[in-house]
C-alpha cells in the first residue's frame, strides 16, 4: 500500500523538535506501506530523498511555515499567506500526482482541506489543536460547513485528546457528522537518546518551561510562579523562542527571577533539561495534548500547572 502523509511540520534536521509526532507515524507506518510524506522545506527548494524508510518530498512556502507557527509567522508577515497558499498548491497536486491508497492529513486545517477534494484515497485527519483553534475562530456557518465537508469525506478524525475533540464549538448537524468518524488517540511518544547532563553550579532549586514563546503559552506565569514561591533561590530554564522572548526577559529582570532563556534547543538537549528539572511548569490553556508534558512524565519529571 502506497500512504502520504500530508503535514505543515515535519523535522528538518536530526534533533528537530518540528513534527517529530509525525515522523514517529511516518516511520511505523513505512514497517509495512510505502511512505511518502509531503513536508515544508526550510531552505525554500523543492527535493525528494530518502529519510530512513520514508520517502520526504519537500515544497517551498514562502517562509509561512515553522518556529514559532504558522498564525505567528503570517501575524507577523502577512505576504507570507501567499507562500502558504503556495505549499498547499503544489502539495494538491503533489498528491493527485503520487496516487496513493491512503492519505493522512495531519491538521484539519490546512492540510486536510487541501488535499480533500483531489483524490480518490482513503482520508484520515488528524488534528493536534492549532487546526481546532483556527477552526473555532471562524463563523459559526463557515465552521460548521468545512466540518461537514471534511467528516463526510475521510474515514477517520482522529483527536490526540478527547479535551481537544470536545474543544470544536460546532452546530448539531456537524457535530453528528463529526462524531460518526471520531478516533481518540494521542500521537505516540518516541524518546531519542538525550544529549550529555547539563553541568550546573550549586543545588539551587531547577524548574522548566519549554515551548514556543507566544502569547498564548503564558510563559509569564512560569516566570511569576519562580518569583513567588522561590525567588532568587531557584532557576529557570525556558527552553524555546517566539515574538514573546524580549518581553518575557524584561519580565523575569522585574521579577528578579534567575531565569535563563536558552533559545531553540534540538530535542534531545531540551529533553535532557526536562530531565534534569525538579518539575516542568505549564502555564498554557489551549492544550490539545501537550507533546512536552508527555514527554515529561515519560521521563518522570513532575509537572506543575501554573497561573490556571
Amino acid at each position: 500500500m502506497r500512504r502520504a502523509f500530508v503535514t505543515t511540520s515535519y523535522p528538518a534536521y536530526a534533533g528537530d523538535p518540528a513534527g517529530h509526532f509525525v515522523r514517529s507515524e511516518a516511520d511505523a507506518a513505512a514497517e509495512t506501506d510505502e511512505v511518502i510524506v509531503v513536508a515544508p522545506a526550510d531552505d525554500g527548494r523543492r527535493t525528494q530523498r530518502i529519510e530512513g524508510r520514508v520517502t520526504v518530498l519537500r515544497l517551498p512556502h514562502g517562509e509561512a511555515l515553522g518556529w514559532p507557527g504558522a498564525a505567528t509567522r503570517i501575524r507577523a508577515r502577512p505576504t507570507r499567506a501567499l507562500g502558504l497558499a503556495g505549499y498547499l498548491l503544489d502539495a494538491r497536486r503533489a498528491v493527485e500526482s503520487l496516487a496513493p491508497d491512503a492519505v493522512v492529513a495531519h491538521w484539519a486545517i490546512p492540510g486536510a482541506l487541501a488535499v480533500a477534494a483531489v483524490s480518490p484515497a482513503d482520508l484520515s485527519i488528524v488534528s493536534h489543536g492549532a487546526d481546532v483553534r483556527l477552526l473555532n475562530g471562524l463563523p459559526r456557518v463557515i465552521r460548521d460547513r468545512l466540518v461537514t465537508r471534511l467528516a463526510r469525506r475521510c474515514s477517520a478524525w482522529r483527536f490526540v485528546s478527547d479535551a481537544l475533540y470536545r474543544e470544536l464549538d460546532l452546530g448539531r448537524e456537524a457535530a453528528r457528522q463529526l462524531a460518526r468518524k471520531v478516533v481518540i488517540r494521542p500521537s505516540p511518544i518516541v524518546l531519542p537518546p538525550l544529549a550529555p547532563a547539563q553541568e550546573r553550579a550549586g543545588v539551587a532549586p531547577l524548574f522548566v518551561s519549554v515551548g514556543r514563546l507566544v502569547a498564548s503559552k503564558n510563559v509569564h506565569h512560569a516566570l511569576e510562579y519562580v518569583a513567588h514561591t522561590h525567588g532568587r533561590s531557584a532557576r529557570l530554564v525556558i527552553v524555546g523562542d517566539g515574538p514573546e522572548r524580549a518581553a518575557l526577559e524584561r519580565r523575569a529582570a522585574e521579577l528578579d527571577v534567575d531565569a535563563h532563556f536558552v533559545g531553540l534547543l534540538p530535542r534531545p538537549q531540551a529533553l535532557r533539561w526536562i530531565s534534569d528539572a525538579g518539575a516542568l511548569l505549564m502555564a498554557s490553556t489551549s492544550e490539545g495534548l501537550s507533546t512536552v508534558v508527555r514527554e515529561a512524565e515519560s521521563l518522570g519529571t513532575p509537572v506543575r500547572w501554573v497561573g490556571r
